[in-house]
């Protein structure tokens, strides 16, 4: 019975770290970007992604877009303490990178995400296209899964 027990587990384990729930914090004209990833044409829900979560305890992947002030700083940092763990983050756009093109000034309050939490994948871009977002989760599957893909296995195998 144990060994069935610690089969199922480890199946259900291999399944959540290929399974991801976003919560998705976005300001901006990324949020546009990011939403059409999540559609048809683009369609992350075969890279693993299921739909976007409302609640932060229901997630397990943060996705931060657009500007960062000291006010929506703090909502980060509270969701990101609700979420599931182990909790992936991707930072996504110019905004959320590097505070650009809202930093100008010394008297500038935006915040870069890096200095709130820390962040697993960088998006560039203003905004970035759905194709870098896509990309940027394959990269994060590639990080939590050392290995070639099952697509470069069947690549591999027809040769």
């Amino acid at each position: 019975m144990s060994f069935l027990a610690s089969r199922l587990e480890t199946l259900v384990f291999n399944i959540e770290k290929t399974l991801h729930v976003p919560l998705v914090l976005s300001e901006g004209c990324c949020t546009v970007e990011i939403e059409n990833t999540s559609l048809a044409s683009y369609d992350w829900g075969r890279l693993g992604v299921s739909e976007v979560e409302e609640l932060p305890q229901e997630a397990n992947l943060l996705i931060v877009a657009g500007w960062v002030n000291k006010k929506r700083s703090e909502e980060i940092k509270e969701y990101y303490e609700q979420m599931r763990k182990p909790t992936q983050v991707i930072a996504v756009g110019s905004c959320a990178l590097s505070c650009s093109p809202y930093k100008l000034g010394a008297g500038s309050e935006m915040i870069k995400v890096n200095d709130l939490i820390n962040v697993d994948i960088f998006v560039p871009g203003c905004p970035p296209r759905p194709e870098a977002i896509l990309s940027a989760i394959i990269e994060l599957q590639k990080k939590l899964s050392p290995g070639p893909s099952a697509q470069e296995v069947l690549h591999a195998a027809l040769k």
